[in-house]
């Protein structure tokens, strides 16, 4: 009598095997079709920084500054011209007649979160001397660069602003120095080695290749899209939101912004060294949006910095414009705690060109044979 055929030992699990591999690949097809048709903003949270086209990457390394704005970027209403800076092209070498401002800072300078360049603070600054005060030949010049403390402004100063020939510099800083406290003492240097690391690309883990479970990890907040900090900032520094676990006060006391006051000193000797006339300007925020400006420590060094700032101002002759005292701190402002939102940079922008405007701070020609506007007497 014959044997009845026995079968397949792994028939159903090889089936179910077979069956997910297919489930897998149409819902990663799938995945991929969403991210395509879905609004770029929206898809670029879902992206790997490596796949991005050179015209897609806001920064670039520098041999120099670590990095700095990338000449080819375009995204939106946001793009940066051939000499790396957030504004439309302008010459290197200045026009007779011009009176240029270059505003020095971080994002808070470059107004991160604000997708159009025209709704920048900068740029409403330059409508508002031009067409308010009536300066015409006004230029102003966003030299913010996202992530930059006072040691790359400095240098950003004198590598490439300087290049421009700016009458004036308006310097604003103020969280990244904070950040670059919240180091381990032994760590807190002169060159910032303990906040900054050279410029090297982080790995992308294996599972982010495949855009289905790039977006499960994404929101899910496994994994995040990496920023400029996952470039240049070592793994010995401690996160705004890791330092409750370090005491953050006495890391305060242990690093006081000693580093900072040099920075700014240095920024006025190269600018009197140059000609070029230097505002300070004190660093406003929001306590309001629950992000780490709303923490104790942070607010707390925001205030010392700004001490620092009066300070190093009025020793040195150099104007400051108390912008913390008269920016209004309602959330409705503000994009989160550091960053305004475009009524936020609309209001911002107004108020820095009433205080060079009052102050009498733009005192060239707004034209060729026409003297600058005179501030408004009280």
């Amino acid at each position: 009598m014959t044997a009845p055929a026995q079968k397949p030992r792994f028939g159903k699990f090889t089936l179910v095997l077979i069956s997910i591999f297919f489930t897998l690949v149409v819902l990663e097809i799938g995945t991929r079709i969403w991210l395509a048709i879905i609004p770029e903003e929206e898809s670029l949270q879902y992206s790997i920084y490596s796949y991005l086209s050179p015209d897609n990457q806001r920064y670039v390394r520098h041999h120099y500054l670590n990095y700095y704005p990338n000449p080819h970027f375009k995204r939106g209403k946001t793009h940066h011209n051939s000499l790396g800076y957030r504004n439309d092209e302008f010459p290197r070498e200045k026009p007779e007649g011009v009176f240029r401002i270059a505003v020095l800072g971080g994002s808070t300078t470059y107004n991160i979160g604000i997708n159009d360049n025209d709704k920048t603070f900068t740029a409403v600054m330059e409508r508002e001397l031009r067409d308010k005060y009536g300066y015409e030949n006004v230029e102003v010049i966003n030299a913010g660069v996202g992530g930059y403390n006072s040691w790359e402004t400095l240098i950003n100063l004198e590598f490439r602003v300087l290049d421009i020939d700016p009458d004036l510099v308006i310097e604003y800083e103020g969280t990244n120095d904070v950040h670059a406290r919240f180091v381990d003492p032994a760590s807190y240097k002169s060159d910032d080695s303990g906040r900054r690391k050279q410029w090297d690309p982080p790995p992308v883990p294996i599972l982010e290749h495949s855009a289905l479970f790039r977006v499960i990890l994404r929101k899910t907040g496994i994994t995040k899209q990496v920023g400029i900090g996952n470039f240049v900032t070592p793994d010995t520094a401690y996160g705004p939101y890791s330092v409750a676990k370090h005491n953050p006060m006495e890391l305060l006391d242990k690093n006081p912004p000693i580093f900072f006051e040099r920075n700014l000193r240095n920024m006025i000797a190269l600018t009197k060294a140059n000609g070029v006339d230097m505002v300070f300007v004190t660093w406003a925020w929001s306590p309001y949006l629950g992000d780490y400006a709303s923490t104790p420590h942070y607010q707390r060094a925001f205030r010392e910095m700004n001490e620092v700032l009066e300070k190093v101002a009025a020793e040195n002759g150099v104007p400051l414009f108390d912008f913390e005292a008269v920016m209004p701190d309602d959330k409705k402002y503000w994009g989160d705690g550091r960053h305004e939102n475009e009524l936020g940079a609309e209001i911002k922008g107004e108020l820095f060109a009433k205080f060079l405007h009052e102050n009498g701070l733009i005192k060239k020609s707004s034209g060729p044979g026409q003297e600058a506007p005179q501030a408004e007497q009280p």
